[in-house]
């Protein structure tokens, strides 16, 4: 028998591998499928696939964890006082470590002939849309930022308007799904949507295997998803969210099923 404290970072750990697993795996699936010259089209099955996983493992896990799959939000809910310090870290470390073995698992499945090319499922910025750089630049690298940032900011916007919000309609993780596939189709071929630190690291690590500069846009998905989830975040709490509603969130009242389970939670208001 698992101990129930396990349980939130074991959903989380599943949750962030099925996010990888999925959307690194079709890009991968889309290489093999097209080849070096894909139809326009091949994004709108890459959103889908995205997009759906996503709607699917929230709907499955936001009531066991509530971390939401990303570690970006998990930071946001901590520095809101939604979640405690410690259940944070060790949600993040979860996410973190199902994305990498996520990433194993794509890089077993494919062939070298198809896993080079399709970069390994991870994101990363097109230098062809940035003015053909051979290499990203100061420049290239704050256009890929403002990219993740806007595109993070619209999904975790979603997190706490269709999932966190008490007034919320319960449509679990739908809403945040469907974000997902928008914002796939609009960021895909910019720096590969990832809207997720996890989401690009587990994909990643796993490139360097065939590419040793794969890290070398490293700061668009670290700095870009951290600061959309924190101005969403921040944004929603002061200018949306009423007060009252916010201590609501903040107890984990039993009308917001989202954080319901969520023991750890502490109060916004001292």
């Amino acid at each position: 028998m698992i101990d129930k404290q396990l349980r939130p970072y074991i959903a989380e750990l599943i949750g962030a591998f099925a996010l990888v697993f999925v959307g690194a795996g079709t890009v991968c699936a889309s290489q093999l499928t097209f080849g070096a010259n894909p139809p326009p089209h091949h994004v709108v099955g890459i959103a889908l696939a995205e997009g759906f996983i996503l709607a699917v493992m929230l709907s499955a896990t936001m009531n066991v964890s509530g971390g939401y799959l990303n570690p970006a939000v998990a930071l946001v809910l901590w520095v809101f006082k939604r979640l405690d310090g410690g259940r944070a870290f060790w949600l993040i470390v979860a996410q973190f470590l199902g994305a990498v073995l996520a990433g194993g698992c794509v890089r077993l499945i494919f062939s070298d002939s198809v896993y080079q090319p399709a970069r390994g499922g991870t994101p990363h910025l097109n230098l062809e849309a940035f003015h053909h750089a051979a290499v990203p630049d100061l420049q290239i690298l704050f256009s890929g930022i403002g990219i993740e940032l806007a595109l993070t900011f619209l999904l975790t916007f979603a997190i706490f308007g269709t999932i966190l919000d008490p007034r919320a309609p319960r449509i679990a993780g739908l809403g945040v799904g469907l974000a997902m596939v928008a914002i796939v189709l609009m960021g895909f071929a910019l720096t590969g949507a990832a809207a997720n630190p996890a989401r690009w690291l587990g994909a990643m690590v796993w490139e360097l295997t065939v590419d040793s500069s794969a890290y070398r846009d490293h700061a668009v998905y670290w700095i870009g998803p951290v600061l959309g989830a924190l101005l969403a975040g921040g944004l929603y709490t002061a200018l949306i969210l009423p007060p009252a509603e916010e201590e609501k969130i903040a107890v984990g009242a039993p009308h917001a099923p989202a954080l319901g389970a969520a023991q750890t939670m502490v109060k916004a208001k001292k």
